[in-house]
């Protein structure tokens, strides 16, 4: 693997212990309870409770407070009322989620592929190459038994990432930066599965690379918001073919990696 892939392998892969490594108390808490999430070691419409994690986490529970507040402003949790006091959970995931954040994305990355698409020759010989070795990486990792969940997953993130991150939009990093984690939630539970199918996604790579090669930005954009779309329809189809799993607490325990 070529160094980019690994330093993109190793964004994508956001471990809780990572995250309590480095910035501010609450920031790490909220990173490493957002990863639990996105990994499902923490599952839709589980309750996350402040002692719990402040447990988990050997911290006090004021950044465990404040992490959970901003988790529930940025939507990874909801407040339920239920018995004497609210509690919070994590969000269901639903079909009306996935077209909107996979319609997001397809515009995000649309956006960022065409600049993407007219950079020099070289720079786009070098993402080139380590786009098809990552392709490359997540397609025999889909044919591994049993398969490695978090290995695909970062794979899977590692690809779009990549090019995103040549972008020169600043800004545009940073609401791609909000919203893939929201995608990843959906990725996690349904694109890692054991069965689920992976020569769609990375045929459909194989194609929004070549438009890169080329220089065709208009090729190129057209390539990444139809995978997004494809994609949308793979995910809802599996949504709706798999039962909802019943609400369980959160505790220490299942919040264990």
């Amino acid at each position: 693997m070529t160094v980019y892939s690994t330093q993109f392998i190793e964004w994508g892969h956001w471990m809780a212990q990572t995250a309590i490594d480095h910035g501010t108390l609450p920031d790490r808490t909220y990173e490493g309870i957002r990863d639990l999430i996105i990994r499902g070691r923490i599952r839709p419409g589980d309750r996350v409770r402040e002692a719990e994690m402040a447990i988990r986490f050997g911290i006090s529970r004021t950044p465990v407070r404040e992490a959970l507040a901003r988790l529930v402003q940025d939507g990874y949790l909801i407040p339920i009322s239920g018995g004497r006091r609210t509690e919070l959970a994590v969000t269901e995931l639903t079909v009306d989620s996935v077209r909107e954040l996979w319609g997001l994305m397809g515009a995000l990355e649309g956006y960022a592929i065409q600049s993407v698409a007219e950079l020099p020759a070289e720079r786009r010989e070098a993402l080139v190459a380590d786009l098809r070795s990552l392709n490359a990486e997540l397609r025999s990792e889909a044919e591994r038994r049993p398969r490695n969940r978090d290995r695909l997953f970062d794979l899977q993130t590692a690809f779009h990432v990549r090019f995103v991150k040549e972008s020169p939009g600043a800004r545009l990093r940073s609401v791609y930066d909000s919203v893939r984690p929201h995608v990843q939630r959906y990725e996690w539970l349904y694109g890692t599965r054991s069965d689920a199918l992976y020569e769609p996604s990375t045929s459909e790579h194989l194609r929004i690379i070549a438009a890169i090669k080329r220089g065709n930005p208009v090729e190129a954009r057209e390539a990444i918001e139809t995978h997004w779309r494809n994609a949308s329809q793979r995910t809802v189809h599996v949504i709706e073919e798999i039962p909802t799993a019943r609400p369980r607490r959160a505790s220490q325990k299942s919040a264990r990696r």
